[in-house]
């Protein structure tokens, strides 16, 4: 009984503390190439900085 109780704190720990992942596309004008986009995935901060580097680079990023 004991190791079941401790088995199930442990899953809703871990699905309490994962998030879910996101995902959004960036696009920009490029003179020569065209139209570029690129879709991002991801969690938490790795979503976040992803999405801060493209848009701090000229990227137009939506959900």
């Amino acid at each position: 009984m004991k190791k079941a109780l401790i088995l199930a704190s442990a899953i809703a720990l871990v699905a309490v503390t994962s998030s879910c992942q996101k995902c959004a596309t960036c696009t920009i004008n490029d003179p020569e190439a065209g139209k570029i986009s690129n879709e991002i995935c991801n969690s938490g901060n790795a979503y976040e900085s992803a999405i801060k580097v493209h848009e701090d680079n000229g990227w137009n990023c939506a959900n």
